[in-house]
């Protein structure tokens, strides 16, 4: 495959992902509108968001496709394999770890950083 083939591939993907982003964007857009309930939607997927952009998209994939490529080429296929189980296996290990935390401390960080101008919904004592 030519570097020319590879370019188009992986551009075309990327073009694909920003015509569906954009498409996304357009129906939440439909469906939410400029209100309240489209603040609260996007309050609430700011964290969420942050995490995948760092863990799946961000720098996780800078560090480990490189060390992978280091990790072929020293210990072949089998050293790779067992690299990335052991890559997956931490990684997993951390992220449930943040989860848990997370969703225990949601109510606190969404009062105090996410969105503390929010009015906070109370029942009626009467």
């Amino acid at each position: 495959m030519g570097l020319v083939k590879k370019f188009m591939t992986v551009g075309g993907a990327t073009l694909g992902s920003r015509v569906f982003g954009f498409a996304r964007e357009t129906l939440m857009a439909a469906a939410l509108g400029t209100g309240p309930m489209a603040d609260v939607f996007y309050a609430a997927f700011r964290f969420p968001n942050l995490f995948r952009r760092l863990f799946a998209e961000g720098a996780f994939n800078a560090a480990f496709v490189p060390l992978f490529a280091k990790e072929i080429e020293a210990n072949g296929v089998d050293g790779a394999k067992r690299f990335s189980e052991e890559v997956f296996g931490v990684l997993f290990s951390v992220l449930l770890l943040i989860t848990i935390v997370m969703e225990l401390s949601m109510p606190l960080l969404v009062r105090w950083v996410i969105a503390p101008g929010f009015p906070t919904i109370r029942k009626n004592s009467r």
